[in-house]
């Protein structure tokens, strides 16, 4: 009698086991999709380190789970599988989170860098108009229009960039449009110095 009891209960305890062996397919399928709106919050572009972070963190727990399914039934553990999933979910949460805040303060930054850059603008073209004109500065007269021209075809750039939410190319065009702007304004004044200086 005690044989048979103990026989069904090592059964009943054997099943249980095997039981608790599952694979982790709910944390998996949280974690693969807080990693996808983590992409779609381009935290790969404003966050990348938190985002390696968790995608390191899905890799490990997908090897994790890789090497318990490789294992025996009854030897089969999926608990490391099963927190590291928990651990990418939660990263990746945060990543999500952390590259909202990080696009708005992008955005706002360029907000006041493309009104530094029309105010830039404005003064290079006005430079341009009391340029001094005569003799042999013609061709120098061409080359500083151009160079505005190419000036504010990088503002008009950036700014369609700002106005589609891309933020930070938006960043990088309108520095260099100010930097090109502000290049003419140096320029005519080292031309009106020189030409007092005649």
């Amino acid at each position: 009698m005690y044989k048979r009891i103990a026989v069904v209960f090592a059964l009943f305890a054997l099943l249980v086991f095997i039981g608790c062996a599952k694979p982790p397919d709910q944390e998996i399928q949280k974690a693969n999709s807080s990693i996808e709106a983590a992409r779609a919050a381009e935290a790969e572009e404003y966050v990348p380190e938190s985002f390696q972070v968790a995608m390191d963190t899905l890799n490990a727990a997908n090897a994790s789970k890789q090497e318990a399914d490789g294992k025996f039934a009854l030897f089969r553990s999926y608990s490391k599988a099963k927190a590291l999933y928990v651990s990418a979910d939660a990263l990746a949460s945060k990543a999500s989170q952390d590259a909202a805040a990080e696009k708005e303060r992008v955005k706002q930054e360029v907000t006041g860098l493309l009104t530094q850059a029309k105010a830039v603008l404005d003064s290079a073209n006005a430079a341009l108009a009391k340029a001094p004109k005569g003799k042999g500065s013609k061709a120098d007269i061409e080359l500083i229009k151009n160079d505005l021209a190419a000036a504010q075809a990088s503002f008009d750039d950036a700014n369609n960039d700002f106005n589609a939410g891309k933020y930070k190319i938006a960043k990088a065009k309108v520095e260099a449009a100010m930097q090109k702007a502000q290049a003419v304004i140096d320029e005519i004044a080292a031309a009106k110095a020189k030409k007092m200086g005649k």
